[in-house]
C-alpha cells in the first residue's frame, strides 16, 4: 500500500512538492537507523512465554494499524507547510517507530523457529508467495476502491485486515531456538550488547547482507512507486496497472513455489545470481519497449521470475548470517544482526521513495497536472525510474549476491550449531 501509493498520494492527492515528499522519506531514515538498533538490542533482551520475537508482533498489531491510517488522512486544507508537516510525523510513527517494532521482530523469527536450511528456504518462499498475492491484490482493487471510498476509509479496512493477519502470524508461529521450554528447544544463553556488537563486527556477511537489502530495497520501492507515473502519464491509463502487477506476481510466485527444489540442488546463492540476472534482463526490455504494452509485460514477467528467487533467498539468508555469526564469534544476536539488515531495507525503502520523487523533479514533473501539461522531460524521466534504474540496481545486487558466499561452509556451520545446542 505505502510503496505502490503513499507517494503519488501525497503529491497528487495532498498536492505536497515531489522534492520535499523525496527528501522527508530520505531524513525519515536517519532517526530510522537509531530505532533500528535500539530494537535489535530490545529483542535481544525481551524475555516473556512467548519468546523474544513472537510477543512484539502482538503487540504492535494494533498500531500498525493505527499508523496505516494515519499516513494516509492528511487533513484537508492545511498549506504545504502544515501539510509536509503531518506527513513528517505520520510517517516517522510508523515506519520509524512502529514498523520497526514490528517488522525487525518478524523477520528474526525464521532464524529463531528452525536452524535447518530447507526449512528455512520453503518458510522464506511461503511468505514471500504471500506477499506477492498481496501486492497483486492490492494492485488490482486500490485504483477502483478509492475513487469510490476515499483514501481514508481504505485505509481503515486495509489496516484492519493487517491487524487481523498480524495476530494470526503470532498465533502460529511458535520460537524453538534460544527458548528451555518444551520438548526439543534449544537454549540459547542472552548476550548483552557491549559482547554482542564487537562480535557482529567480525561477521563480514553482515554487510554484505545489509547492502544487499539496501539496493534491493531501493529497486523495489522506486520501481513500485513510479509503476502509477508510468500508467498514467507514459501508457496513459491506471487500467494497465493490474496487468503489469499480476506479470510481476505470477512469475514471482511460480519462481518462489519451485525455489525450495532449486536452493537444495543448487544452493541460495546461485538460485539469487540468476535471479539477479533476469531482472537486469527484464529492466532492459521494458526501458526498450517505449509504449508496447506486450513488450513491457513480457519485460515486467522476467523481472518477475527474477524477483521470486532474490526476495525470498535475502530473508532466508539473513538467518544464515546469523548462524555464521554464532560459528565465528560463538555469540548469537538476531535481534542485532536483524536490526541491521532491517535499517539496509529500511534504508532502502526511504531511498527508493526518494529516488522516484528525485526523478520526476530532475525531468520537471508538475504534480497535479494533466497527462498533456507535462514535458517530454518528465515523460523521459518516468520511462527511464521505470526501466533502466532497475536493471542499474540489479546489476549492483548480481555483484553483492555474488560475494555472499555464504553457501560454501553453511552445512558444517548447520551441523557445528545443532552440536553444540544439543550437547
Amino acid at each position: 500500500m505505502a510503496s505502490s501509493f503513499l507517494t503519488a498520494y501525497y503529491t497528487d492527492t495532498v498536492g505536497l512538492a515531489a522534492l520535499a515528499v523525496g527528501t522527508m522519506m530520505l531524513v525519515a531514515r536517519i532517526f530510522d537507523g537509531v530505532t533500528d538498533l535500539v530494537m535489535g538490542a530490545i529483542v535481544d533482551k525481551t524475555k516473556s512465554k512467548y519468546g523474544k520475537a513472537r510477543p512484539w508482533v502482538l503487540w504492535t498489531a494494533p498500531f500498525m494499524c493505527i499508523g496505516l491510517i494515519a499516513m494516509f488522512s492528511v487533513p484537508q486544507g492545511l498549506s504545504q507547510s502544515q501539510g509536509l508537516i503531518y506527513a513528517y510525523i505520520s510517517y516517522i510513527f510508523m515506519n520509524c517507530i512502529v514498523y520497526t517494532a514490528n517488522n525487525l521482530p518478524y523477520n528474526a523469527l525464521l532464524s529463531r523457529m528452525t536452524l535447518n536450511v530447507q526449512d528455512r528456504a520453503q518458510t522464506a518462499s511461503l511468505r514471500f508467495i504471500m506477499t506477492q498475492i498481496t501486492s497483486m491484490i492490492i494492485s488490482a482493487v486500490t485504483a477502483n476502491l478509492v475513487m469510490t471510498l476515499g483514501w481514508f476509509w481504505l485505509s481503515v479496512i486495509y489496516g484492519i485486515i493487517e491487524m487481523i493477519m498480524l495476530l494470526a502470524c503470532f498465533v502460529g508461529c511458535k520460537e524453538h531456538v534460544g527458548e528451555d521450554s518444551g520438548s526439543g528447544n534449544i537454549k540459547v544463553e542472552n548476550v548483552p550488547l557491549k559482547t554482542a556488537l564487537p562480535a557482529l563486527m567480525k561477521n563480514q556477511y553482515f554487510f554484505l547482507q545489509a547492502l544487499l537489502f539496501l539496493f534491493l530495497y531501493i529497486n523495489t520501492v522506486c520501481i513500485g512507486a513510479m509503476g502509477v507515473y508510468f500508467c498514467i502519464n507514459v501508457l496513459g491509463s491506471m487500467a494497465v496497472f493490474t496487468f503489469m502487477s499480476m506479470a510481476q506476481t505470477i512469475p514471482a510466485v511460480i519462481a518462489n513455489l519451485v525455489n525450495p527444489s532449486l536452493v537444495k540442488k543448487f544452493g541460495k546463492r546461485k538460485v539469487m545470481m540468476i535471479g539477479s540476472v533476469l531482472m537486469i534482463v527484464g529492466s532492459c526490455v521494458i526501458g526498450l519497449a517505449g509504449t508496447s504494452v506486450p513488450m513491457i509485460i513480457v519485460g515486467i514477467a522476467i523481472k518477475g521470475f527474477g524477483t521470486g528467487p532474490i526476495m525470498s533467498g535475502v530473508f532466508a539468508m539473513t538467518a544464515d548470517v546469523v548462524d555464521y555469526g554464532e560459528w565465528k564469534t560463538g555469540v548469537r544476536s538476531e535481534g542485532l544482526v536483524n536490526s541491521c539488515t532491517s535499517f539496509g531495507m529500511k534504508v532502502g525503502i526511504g531511498i527508493g521513495s526518494a529516488a522516484c520523487t528525485w526523478i520526476l523533479a530532475f525531468g520537471g514533473y508538475l504534480e497535479g497536472a494533466d497527462v498533456a501539461m507535462q514535458p517530454a522531460s518528465a515523460i523521459s524521466a518516468i520511462r527511464f525510474g521505470y526501466g533502466y534504474f532497475g536493471a542499474i540496481m540489479a546489476a549492483v545486487c548480481l555483484l553483492l549476491v555474488f560475494l555472499l558466499n555464504i553457501d560454501k561452509n553453511i552445512d558444517k556451520i548447520q551441523a557445528d550449531l545443532q552440536a553444540k545446542h544439543n550437547a
